[in-house]
């Protein structure tokens, strides 16, 4: 295949003819009204479904049907054209290509397990649901789906496939599920939504952190959803079931992924883990890389949180080592179809290694002697988050301000990037960054009038509404932290460019801030921006969709640099 890209489109429609009306909302629903005919539906659908009438257009349903039969989605996707992507972000509705479905679908397969029901957690308009039923012709499918819409899109799907009598869709929140004990093994197969911990209530917060508690593991509450989803179903499984998943490939590198890391090593049973070459953008909506991630639990590594059990003594002595876990990387689309077998790695060593992205790589390069890294110098730290940078970062279609609340700040990575001579010497170039006092009352009354009229455009372009503002006391004091003497880019399709930090300037977050632990010359920190620049590979980054390279801090920490460059 010459084009690496084309084979995301294998489920888009093409658009509408010449002179014909384009496709409508209830035009959607009208078609899955007629064919779910008189099933049973949730309320919440039968509400949606009494706003329209049924499609009468025999043609149109007749040859629907067939394409859903050939194993298309015509129906999610137009459902995907109707609603653009930054309306589905935020609630995790990214649907899967046709080739990633079947692929992971030819993985189940080969493990020759005789499946008896499939779990489809986030089942979307029902890709892995559809394709797991054909592929496993003596199971049932429990598919869960919290948008009642896109749930009648289930609902049609199975209905033109012949498959509805073989299915129970739950229109619900997949964290909420129970399921009955099976006479045989379930696969767990699908993508779990991937939405951001600022769209996340603090409700299932807390029930995430409670749960990980609970069945002895540590976690983050700054985990997306698709990390609840993977503890969901550690939760649900039992020996004998396995699975696979799609998700985006953060997890394995990020700290707030270390609880998926600790749950694949022990408890979740994880197999194999694929990366997917940034080239190949498996999410068409989002820039994010993916990972295929398949797990068995075994039978000492119950799903029931706090259930697993560890022998010791003679007994553990007697029990075989561990099978170890497999990386592969996905270089070439046909590769999403086979999903190669990895390279072994010892289950200790992915347990002790926290970025699992070098495993996928071969496994991070040793230390040499006379080498440090560059967290034993400094720590670095990202810049600071204003919440709404056309706001925070002043321009010229804000409010005037007085110059004392308006502080020269690198706001841009070509600040640093293309500093003259790796250095930033003057503040005159930069931008600057509003940062108001938490009080006014006790200003000149001159200054609380220009402030007053600043934030009242501030509220106007929403900058007390966000993340960030709603966590701020009060909602538009901004803090800049003192300057770092090393400043150095973040993301980029290149290796990140360091500065020295010469003139003082304060930093956002497009950037980080080294600052040292001992002190150091100036000469010393030349020396370092020097190496840092000439000798950083990219692959020391995390590489996401589109080949977008980011280093978060601790990340930067372990770049390795010869102990001696300081003397």
């Amino acid at each position: 295949m010459n084009d690496r890209n084309a084979w995301q489109s294998a489920w888009t429609p093409p658009g509408p003819p010449d002179g014909q009306p384009a496709a409508t909302a209830q035009a959607l629903l009208g078609l899955a009204k007629a064919l779910i005919g008189d099933a049973p539906v949730t309320e919440a659908e039968l509400q949606l479904l009494q706003t329209v009438p049924a499609c009468d257009d025999a043609a149109q349903l007749t040859a629907l049907t067939q394409d859903i039969r050939a194993g298309q989605d015509p129906l999610g996707a137009l459902f995907c054209r109707l609603f653009h992507a930054t309306t589905r972000r935020p609630e995790g509705q990214t649907f899967t290509p046709e080739p990633v479905v079947r692929g992971m679908v030819n993985w189940a397969l080969r493990q020759g397990r005789p499946v008896t029901r499939l779990v489809d957690p986030g089942a979307g308009s029902g890709r892995y649901t559809l394709a797991g039923l054909r592929a496993f012709p003596d199971a049932e499918a429990v598919a869960v789906e919290k948008d009642p819409l896109v749930a009648l899109l289930l609902r049609a799907n199975l209905a033109a496939a012949g498959l509805s009598h073989r299915a129970t869709v739950l229109v619900g929140d997949y964290r909420e599920l129970s399921l009955a004990p099976s006479a045989g093994p379930t696969l767990f197969i699908g993508n779990p939504p991937y939405v951001r911990h600022h769209d996340i209530s603090p409700g299932w917060k807390t029930w995430y952190a409670y749960c990980l508690a609970h069945a002895g593991l540590k976690g983050s509450q700054l985990a997306g959803l698709h990390l609840h989803f993977f503890l969901k179903t550690r939760q649900l499984v039992a020996p004998g079931d396995f699975g696979v998943f799609v998700t985006a490939a953060e997890w394995m590198d990020v700290n707030y992924g270390q609880a998926l890391r600790d749950m694949l090593t022990d408890g979740l049973g994880g197999t194999e883990i694929y990366g997917v070459a940034p080239e190949l953008q498996v999410f068409e909506d989002a820039m994010v890389s993916a990972a295929i991630t398949c797990f068995a639990p075994g039978p000492s590594t119950g799903g029931t949180p706090g259930t697993t059990h560890r022998p010791s003594g003679a007994a553990a002595a007697a029990l075989p080592a561990p099978a170890p876990l497999r990386f592969q990387s996905i270089q070439a689309p046909e590769e999403l179809l086979t999903l190669p077998p990895g390279r072994e790695v010892a289950r200790e060593t992915a347990r002790q290694e926290r970025k699992w992205s070098m495993l996928l790589r071969g496994g991070r390069p040793p230390r040499q002697p006379g080498q440090m890294e560059l967290g034993e110098l400094f720590q670095v730290s990202r810049g600071q988050v204003t919440g709404l940078n056309r706001v925070w970062v002043h321009s010229s279609a804000a409010p005037a301000l007085p110059e004392a609340y308006l502080v020269p700040a690198i706001t841009d990575a070509a600040d640093i990037s293309t500093a003259p001579g790796q250095e930033i010497r003057s503040l005159d170039r930069l931008r600057r960054v509003v940062c108001l006092p938490r009080d006014p009352a006790p200003l000149p009354a001159a200054h609380r009038r220009a402030i007053d009229t600043f934030l009242e455009w501030a509220r106007e372009q929403g900058a007390q509404d966000g993340y960030i503002a709603r966590h701020r006391k009060p909602w538009w004091h901004v803090h800049l932290r003192e300057p770092a003497p090393i400043v150095m880019t973040y993301m980029g399709r290149r290796p990140p460019a360091f500065a020295l930090n010469a003139a003082g300037a304060r930093l956002i977050n497009v950037a980080h801030g080294l600052y040292p632990r001992q002190p150091l010359t100036d000469a010393q920190l030349r020396r370092l921006v020097q190496w840092l620049n000439a000798n950083v590979s990219i692959e020391a980054g995390r590489v996401y969709a589109g080949g977008l390279t980011k280093f978060e801090p601790s990340e930067a920490m372990r770049i390795l640099l010869p102990r001696d460059l300081l003397e």
